[in-house]
């Protein structure tokens, strides 16, 4: 069996007034990918779990810097390496040509801001490619809801900046206003080395 796999990863955003309509802004889209390559020895966010400053910086400002330093941090003990991807409009698009997982480091964390807004972005975090026979999986679509980094209580997409103190932890926001039950989007994985 393959020891390591490459995949392509498309974001598609379906974020729009049609699928999320109440207050939905203008300029929407969503900041550049960022993410990693990494094991289970590492998380870099977890729903219930405290925004690091690398994902607020993220979900707040669609930063990438903080994010790639703490990811950067963990190698090349946790994780392998930084994920890079362009951002998108919404509706739209990205592509992220290829990413490479090995038997050792089989997972994925990949974020981007839901812009404009608080601190709200969607993502998957600690994401295995492995099927469950031990092998990589052919293709893999996940399916993305928004998520409150819990770090500004700002309650609309255009919220001044008000600094949660203490942190809140991170959250689903499905079906909570301004948004509805629809996905914003998914990521697709397909695998382009087997």
């Amino acid at each position: 069996m393959a020891t390591t796999a490459t995949y392509r990863v498309v974001f598609d955003a379906t974020w729009s007034a049609s699928t999320h309509p109440t207050n939905f802004p203008g300029g929407a889209h969503f900041s550049p990918l960022i993410g990693a390559v990494h094991n289970d020895s590492v998380t870099f966010w977890a729903l219930e779990g405290i925004a690091t400053p690398g994902i607020e910086s993220m979900a707040e400002t669609g930063g990438t810097a903080a994010l790639a330093a703490e990811v950067q941090a963990e190698i090349p003990g946790g994780a392998l390496g930084v994920i890079n991807g362009s951002g998108s409009g919404s509706p739209g698009s990205a592509t992220i040509q290829a990413v490479t997982v090995r038997e050792d480091f089989p997972l994925v964390t990949l974020v981007t801001m839901i812009a404009p807004s608080p601190d709200w972005f969607a993502g998957v975090t600690g994401l295995s490619l492995r099927d469950e026979d031990g092998g990589w999986v052919e293709e893999l679509e996940v399916v993305l809801y928004p998520l409150d980094a819990g770090t500004d209580s700002g309650s609309a997409y255009t919220s001044a900046n008000d600094d949660t103190r203490p942190k809140e932890p991170i959250r689903g926001l499905q079906g909570e206003r301004p948004f509805s039950d629809e996905p914003i989007g998914t990521f697709t994985f397909t695998r382009t080395d087997g």
